[in-house]
């Protein structure tokens, strides 16, 4: 280690070198722990020019420094005028005439273990060993961990590379004509002053089978041609590249690395199975290098996969964010990640700085773009979902101060994906989406942010998709409706952020705007919950005089959304405010909706008189503005009212059926889907069911073809209903309970509760009273809260059935007489009537024929020849039951008295008749 210079060659000082040490306050221990240099006083060796360091060390110390060989004074073409390079145990020796695999620079050694990579492993190593490949760039963004990749394949393939494999890092370098020195210097070629590194390298690489690993390339681009004219003159030597760029060579074949596997976090696995995700079993991984007995458990499971969720599955985010489980837990961690791209730093002395901070890695591909790239990946940012190509030219195009742009645009996009700051995205009968990965968008907004352009391409972003959602509205309720379903769903991040915008910048009149156009489309896919959300934020924003007619549009679809979450003291008032706008304004379109949806709210809330006169008002206003949509659904409502309340079933067969032909003649598929489950109530009431199961099959089709889960939903009420009328009762339950996973999913709490009132009917027609009692239980207390008074009835009939059905008729006596009494309020002729029923069965077990004879005569009188129509569905069988055992009493003067008196009677007369009845 001490042994004198013995080239006769004057010794040059490396000044650069022991300023850059100086500079950072190191000694030359500091150096040489940092590089594994055995003796440190070889760094003082080095700084005194007494010896030259090896290509093995030049490297490490450019990479600590963060300074280019040139930088630090340490190129090859110096060595001639310097000290040789010191040879003993502390630094490999290299061969004077270069190009023996001893002399090559290895892969860097790993301390870490290998996770998630396995099949890509695999992969490039059957594609570097075939005949085709000569070049191989392994592309992706930073710190999805290409070089770590890259790194396991050269130290995999060193067996099949007969003459060896060789790493080269260009991390350090700055300048494109440095590459070919810096492969050479890896070589451990010995440069010969006069003679081009290129050829050299040809004479040393000639005939031999060697893997030339060369990482980072994206900033050193210009010298990709002379990658491949080496190729060329050595066609046993194989390249592996990795770069955020393609080279864009002839002979390139191009690998692109994906971020880690991360879970669905709405489907998330047993912990123990989530350790089959690559980027779970890394974070875990890399949280027991600093915690040994760290380990996934149900109370952090959620929170990691969460992190990694977010962290994009990107190894390097997810290797920095293991290093904060020093101080921080996963949930922790996870409530301080919107400063992520800050908080995720490392206090590892890393070779390459970049990798430091995920801020620094992202900020290093940003400030290789030209301005222009720049300036277009900045205002990309924007996109929370990602976009196509036609979406961000026509988004550039709408603005007037970009336009003119359309060629650069373009060219811009294609540089962006080749530099793997935009990903794409296929799937299946969807056009190619380019998208950012989430950190990398977050890094674009910051950027937004410094140059003064967030507000700018905020507006313009929230203006284009505002266009959109207008542009789709009115097209949703014809022949059109599926393909802008689908693609106002591709879009659905980014309404979702233009609509946010607009209310975070108080923007009124443009967030009411956005609400009554996105309002349809909430609709038909289900987004209840989210949408009643947006509806209060947009209603809660000062409010204008001018803005009075689209506010009142927007009062009619949060009072529209209220009343299907069954908040009916909101949906009244909404819908009452929005009825008095639209006159104000005289907006008779929105008139009709804000009329049939308070009448809807008023039904509800058993003020009958006022609904009734409501719903045929909206009919009449429909008729007046000749806008056939709103005609069609303004009938569809009377018309079920008129069924379901009044028993007029012509009257609503009649009015129905004009309903369903407007529909059909606009080519509306959700509304035809609609229509016909109400008539396919009309056709069971009627014992058409062959008629029934086509209108309710021809419906359910019609919503799988839209794909929107209320209309399916809605499908599956109508054929339930048909199984259950039929007898088919295990499919019914079937039905019913596929309902009620949908109405989770859509939030719509009141369908829960009524459709396990369906469940519980199935059960109890099975003979299992105890379950179907059980099943009411659970569902009592949310139809109080929702003050449904329909449900509570139907709900009380099933426990009088399910206690008359186990003998008990003195307690299910009491349970029909609590129903009459509400029934006195509510005026539910269908509950009414199995309620009766119920009550027959009771009187006639025991004994008491003159109050059953009573009771069914003021059923007969009430439905007269429409019997089913005011009938509970399959309660048909109940009646001509009970109406074959009270034939008998007809012998009996009494009986037939009772029910001559019953025929005549109104409401008021029976509910006191039952009430003196004693059980």
């Amino acid at each position: 280690m001490g042994a004198n210079n013995i080239t006769g060659k004057q010794h040059i000082p490396n000044l650069q070198l022991r300023k850059e040490r100086e500079r950072r306050g190191w000694t030359y221990k500091d150096v040489a722990d940092r590089i594994e240099l055995p003796d440190s006083r070889t760094v003082g060796r080095w700084e005194r020019g007494d010896f030259f360091p090896s290509p093995h060390y030049r490297q490490k110390l450019s990479s600590i420094f963060g300074k280019s060989l040139e930088e630090l004074n340490l190129l090859q073409s110096h060595k001639d005028e310097a000290a040789p390079a010191l040879v003993g145990e502390s630094e490999p020796a290299v061969a004077s005439s270069g190009g023996s695999a001893s002399a090559f620079t290895p892969p860097p050694t790993p301390f870490t273990s290998f996770v998630g990579r396995e099949r890509e492993l695999i992969e490039i190593g059957e594609l570097l060993k075939r005949s085709d490949v000569y070049l191989l760039t392994l592309l992706g963004t930073g710190g999805i961990g290409k070089t770590s990749l890259a790194t396991q394949v050269a130290l995999k393939m060193g067996d099949h590379f007969t003459d060896g494999v060789c790493f080269v890092s260009l991390a350090a370098l700055r300048d494109a004509e440095l590459v070919l020195p810096a492969i050479a210097d890896a070589l451990g070629i010995q440069m010969i002053e006069g003679v081009e590194p290129g050829e050299q390298i040809k004479d040393v690489l000639q005939g031999k089978y060697v893997l030339l690993v060369i990482d980072n390339f994206e900033h050193v681009m210009m010298a990709a041609p002379l990658l491949e004219e080496l190729l060329r003159a050595c066609p046993e030597v194989k390249m592996l590249v990795t770069s955020r760029e393609a080279l864009h060579l002839a002979a390139e074949r191009e690998y692109n690395l994906a971020p880690l596997e991360v879970p669905d976090l709405q489907r998330l696995p047993a912990p123990v199975e989530l350790m089959n995700f690559a980027s779970i079993a890394l974070f875990v991984q890399r949280i027991q290098v600093q915690r040994a007995n760290f380990k996934i458990t149900h109370n952090n499971a959620a929170a990691i996969a969460e992190l990694c969720v977010r962290l994009d599955g990107l190894p390097l985010a997810i290797e920095l964010a293991a290093r904060m489980m020093k101080l921080l837990s996963p949930q922790v961690l996870l409530a301080r990640f919107p400063q992520r791209l800050h908080l995720l730093k490392s206090d590892l002395h890393l070779s390459d700085e970049r990798h430091r901070t995920l801020y620094q890695t992202i900020k290093w591909s940003y400030d290789l773009l030209d301005a222009q790239e720049k300036w277009l990946f900045r205002h990309l940012a924007v996109f929370v979902g990602g976009a196509t190509l036609d979406t961000i030219e026509a988004f550039f195009s709408a603005v007037e101060q970009w336009a003119g742009k359309g060629g650069e645009i373009l060219e811009g996009v294609r540089s962006l994906l080749n530099k793997s700051l935009l990903q794409q995205s296929e799937q299946e009968g969807e056009d190619v989406r380019l998208l950012m990965l989430d950190m990398i968008r977050e890094f674009g907004l910051h950027c937004l942010q410094t140059c003064h352009e967030l507000e700018e391409s905020k507006r313009a972003y929230a203006l284009y998709f505002l266009a959109e959602v207008e542009l789709a509205a009115p097209l949703l309720k014809g022949p059109q409706q599926a393909m802008w379903l689908q693609r106002l769903e591709q879009e659905i991040g980014d309404l979702r952020a233009a609509l946010g915008w607009c209310i975070e910048a108080r923007e009124t009149g443009l967030a009411l705007r956005f609400c009554e156009a996105f309002g349809k489309f909430c609709g038909l896919r289900g987004y209840w919950s989210e949408e009643q959300r947006w509806l209060k934020a947009v209603l809660a924003l000062p409010q204008k005089p001018e803005l009075r007619a689209i506010r009142a549009q927007v009062l009619r679809r949060a009072g529209h959304l209220a009343y299907r979450l069954r908040d009916l003291p909101a949906a009244r008032a909404l819908q009452e405010e929005s009825v008095r706008e639209s006159r104000a304004s005289g907006d008779k379109k929105n008139l009709v909706g804000a009329l049939s949806g308070l009448a809807r709210v008023l039904y509800r809330q058993n003020e009958i008189a006022a609904a009734a006169r409501l719903f045929r008002e909206s009919v009449q206003v429909a008729r007046q503005c000749a806008d056939h949509w709103a005609l069609a659904n303004a009938l569809e409502s009377l018309g079920r009212f008129l069924y379901r309340q009044e028993g007029k079933i012509d009257e609503a067969r009649s009015v129905l059926g004009e309903s369903l032909a407007l529909a059909r003649q606009l080519d509306d598929h959700e509304s035809i889907a609609r229509f016909l489950t109400t008539l396919v109530e009309l056709e069971i009431a009627e014992g058409n069911m062959r008629q029934a199961q086509e209108m309710a099959q021809e419906s359910y089709d019609l919503a799988l073809q839209l794909g929107t889960s209320p209309l399916i939903a809605l499908a599956l009420d109508a054929l339930g209903d048909i199984a259950f009328f039929e007898g088919n009762y295990e499919q019914a339950r079937q039905r019913f309970e596929q309902r009620i996973v949908m109405a989770r999913e859509l939030g719509d709490t009141s369908t829960i509760a009524s459709r396990a009132l369906s469940v519980a009917d199935c059960i109890l027609a099975r003979g299992d009273a105890a379950q179907a009692v059980q099943m009411v239980a659970e569902n009592l207390e949310p139809l109080y809260q929702q003050q449904d008074s329909s449900g509570i009835m139907t709900a009380m009939n099933i426990l009088g059935d399910a206690k008359r059905q186990d003998g008990n008729t003195v307690r299910a006596i009491a349970l029909y007489r609590d129903v009459l009494m509400r029934d006195g309020v509510a005026g539910d002729k269908r509950n009414r009537a199995r309620c009766l029923i119920g009550l027959i069965h009771c009187l006639l077990a025991q004994g008491d024929m003159e109050d059953a004879a009573y009771l069914f005569g003021f059923i007969e009188g009430e439905v007269g020849s429409k019997l089913r129509n005011s009938l509970y569905l399959a309660r048909y069988a109940e009646y001509t039951r009970v109406e074959e055992k009270v034939q008998v009493l007809s012998e009996e003067q009494r009986c037939v008295q009772a029910r001559d008196a019953g025929r005549r009677a109104s409401l008021e007369d029976v509910v006191k008749r039952v009430g003196g009845i004693v059980a």
